[in-house]
């Protein structure tokens, strides 16, 4: 994925087209910019954001096909011709997206490769309902950046300690944060060993958080649309940092995690009810589903279906209980290809 601090405005630039032998794709281009707040490192500030958008895959090799058969952690592609490792380098890494049937959405990190075959991690494919053979349901590879493909060295303030650079912080179920240390030339958590952190994979649905502790700027990511529908795993119980999937805005109503997030409990009574925060800069604002609509868990119980998540705007899911294991967020694709 492209990064810039160039101000940008605009989106839908373009249109690509990818081929599995008897399909055609048409998969527009987008840029996006997030105006990343200025700050100092006495008064930091903080911008929360997410990318709905993918890269390209520049792989040797087909970059979709179709599943011939499948065990609980391979996907076997007959012709791939894809050299083997080079789809799960460190430095380099894949995911690889069902894209059609009834686990379309699902991606999964590879952790190894051959010529025809995927190992990969994240779900138990035999439980997805995922078909193989001649009539196979379709995947993508795309992809994943790392700190140093999409931030590299320059495009935040780094320091020879955290306390004066810019902190990036990545959360899905949890937060780790990260910045560039100039005396060392590298990536490093902000806490523990300085060791090499530059190849932390970004997940697709992470948030993204900036501390600034420099001027404002734009930064500039482009990529390619969603194709298919979202499907994100969702904690059963506490915090999920995740997205709505897409490069489009859309209300607390249409998000319906009340429909589209299996398990979603609604309540008249926020402290029993589940939450969705969305964000604004450093703040959150927490909305539950009363049973009817979505009201702020503070304040007038005023019906706030028509509140806007903008395109990248970070979520903080929040399930009540103590269950294990997660639950599936699946989100139709919003418009048409």
């Amino acid at each position: 994925m492209f990064t810039s601090k160039i101000p940008i405005v605009g989106f839908m630039l373009s249109g690509t087209l990818c081929a599995v032998p008897d399909i055609v794709y048409n998969q527009p281009l987008g840029v996006i910019a997030y105006t990343i707040g200025g700050g100092s490192t006495t008064i930091p500030n903080t911008t929360s954001f997410s990318i709905p958008l993918t890269d390209k895959s520049p792989a040797t090799g087909v970059a979709r096909g179709r599943i011939s058969s499948l065990t609980s952690g391979t996907i076997v592609v007959p012709d791939a011709n894809w050299t083997t490792g080079a789809l799960a380098l460190p430095a380099y890494p894949y995911a690889v997206r069902i894209t059609t049937g009834v686990a379309a959405g699902v991606t999964l990190s590879v952790n190894a490769n051959t010529t025809d075959t995927l190992t990969v991690s994240g779900r138990d494919l035999t439980t997805l309902g995922i078909t193989a053979g001649a009539n196979g349901d379709l995947i993508r590879l795309i992809p994943v950046d790392t700190l140093n493909s999409l931030f590299g060295s320059a495009t935040l303030l780094g320091g020879a300690t955290a306390a004066d650079s810019d902190i990036l912080t990545l959360s899905v179920a949890s937060e780790t944060s990260f910045y560039y240390n100039t005396s060392l030339g590298r990536w490093v958590r902000t806490t523990g060993p300085t060791t090499d952190r530059g190849n932390t994979p970004i997940p697709f649905d992470c948030v993204i958080r900036i501390t600034r502790k420099s001027s404002a700027f734009a930064l500039r990511i482009s990529g390619y649309v969603p194709e298919c529908r979202v499907n994100w795993a969702i904690l059963n119980s506490g915090s999920t940092y995740t997205h709505s999937g897409f490069p489009q805005q859309v209300t607390l109503g249409n998000l319906a995690l009340q429909n589209t997030l299996s398990g979603w409990v609604s309540n008249a009574a926020p402290g029993l009810a589940d939450t969705i925060g969305v964000s604004s800069g450093a703040n959150w604002s927490f909305y539950f589903h009363n049973g009817s609509y979505w009201q702020r868990t503070t304040g007038p119980s005023t019906n706030r279906d028509g509140i806007v998540i903008g395109v990248g705007v970070a979520l903080q899911v929040f399930k009540q209980g103590t269950a294990s294991g997660f639950s599936t967020f699946e989100r139709d694709l919003p418009y048409s290809l």
